[in-house]
């Protein structure tokens, strides 16, 4: 008799992975899949942030105003319209040469796109780091909300990603995509985390970083000099969203969840330290981990969606291959706290499953951010481990940088 052999999947040991591994995507995609469902049997709310721009735009060819808790346009669920007053005029630039629905087919071409990008690359990509059984948990943080509601920033981290893929051909491309995006909503300058951690002079990084800063926030500060009582309207209404209604899943959402308020002048001075701290632990890891460039980009990605202080359920789809770099590399490092340096991928896996079991009790709203915050704080004792055991090989480069300086200028 012939025996017949099932065909192996790669890296497959025994017979008995077999139902995990063919599970395991169903598993971490249920929030995704039963979220959609819902939505869809709710279809009243499907797009609706797509139609708060739509609106805004409306109004701004018909000159009403752009800035209301109950925007309303007719046979559109708008939510309330919080960006920049040239997001609306795009729009409305559209919208009179296309129409409405023209132009909801040009967003829906975009929108589709960078939706595809944002699972495929992370998550599955051959080319990303780390093994695609792996990467996986990190599903459990995509949201029926982040795709079915239409959100601009969607698109725009879909614009962010490309211009990353693309910093082999010039940095410049991905400084070009972030000052876009940045014009849309400023804390998406926290993807120039990615310049930061290049392996590029840093002359060059420092460079790079103030272009964009100064270009991401030119329609900021022009709208805030200019705006007048625009202006103020704008601010009470995105304060009202940021700080009140939804203050996210990341830092602003932390201190929200011990009572704190985000507003509150301590927590926006407690925030620029955290990020500070990530920035710091990040540096000493591309140096002290000795990662690539491809890995370099996905740790700064990972990071730069970390540091998004209010974060919603669309900006974190680029958080996984980074940290499950950070997991990987340092397994293999000696000293103090082996536990935490070989057991990395356990515990990025620990805390993905949690955040996996809260969003199938209903609990999403508590175990997404306190999943996230594990996730910062395993950043920041990997960084302060770094920094205390290798901290004269992560400074060298800097040293030669100051004496190279110091020797010019005399």
């Amino acid at each position: 008799m012939v025996k017949l052999n099932l065909p192996r999947l790669p890296g497959r040991t025994s017979p008995a992975l077999a139902p995990a591994l063919y599970w395991l995507p169903v598993l971490f995609f249920l929030p995704l899949i039963v979220g959609i469902i819902a939505k869809l049997y709710r279809s009243k709310y499907i797009f609706s942030e797509y139609q708060s721009v739509a609106c805004a735009g409306l109004k701004a060819l018909q000159g009403a105003p752009i800035y209301a808790l109950d925007l309303q346009c007719p046979g559109m669920r708008a939510a309330s319209f919080v960006y920049l007053p040239g997001v609306a005029q795009v729009a409305a630039f559209f919208e009179r040469i296309l129409t409405e629905p023209g132009f909801l087919v040009l967003y829906l071409v975009f929108y589709l796109a960078a939706a595809a990008a944002l699972i495929y690359f992370p998550l599955f990509a051959s080319k990303t780091p780390g093994n695609w059984r792996d990467k996986l948990p990190f599903a459990v943080f995509l949201s029926s909300s982040a795709f079915m509601l239409g959100n601009i920033a969607v698109i725009l981290h879909g614009l962010v990603l490309v211009g990353a893929l693309a910093i082999e051909i010039s940095p410049w491309l991905f400084i070009a995509a972030v000052a876009v995006a940045a014009w849309v909503k400023p804390t998406f300058l926290t993807y120039l985390m990615v310049i930061l951690l290049l392996d590029i002079p840093l002359r060059r990084r420092v460079g790079l970083m103030a272009t964009g800063i100064l270009i991401g926030l030119l329609p900021l500060a022009h709208f805030i000099l200019t705006g007048g009582a625009l202006t103020q309207q704008w601010y009470a209404l995105l304060s009202h969203y940021v700080y009140e209604v939804t203050p996210g899943v990341g830092f602003f959402g932390w201190t929200s969840l011990i009572g704190l308020d985000p507003a509150h002048i301590g927590v926006k001075l407690a925030y620029l330290v955290f990020a500070g701290l990530i920035s710091l632990s990040g540096l000493a890891l591309v140096k002290g981990l000795q990662l690539n460039r491809s890995e370099r980009i996905w740790l700064g990605l990972s990071l730069a969606a970390l540091l998004i202080p209010r974060i919603m359920s669309e900006d974190i789809c680029l958080i996984g291959p980074g940290l499950l770099i950070l997991a990987n590399k340092s397994a293999v490092l000696t000293g103090r706290g082996q536990g935490v340096l070989r057991n990395g991928r356990g515990i990025v896996l620990a805390l993905c499953v949690f955040a996996l079991a809260g969003a199938l009790t209903g609990l999403a709203d508590y175990s997404e951010p306190v999943a996230l915050l594990g996730l910062c704080l395993y950043v920041l004792w990997l960084g302060q481990h770094m920094i205390r055991t290798r901290l004269p090989y992560i400074l060298a480069p800097y040293v030669m940088f100051a004496r190279k300086s110091e020797t010019a200028v005399n």
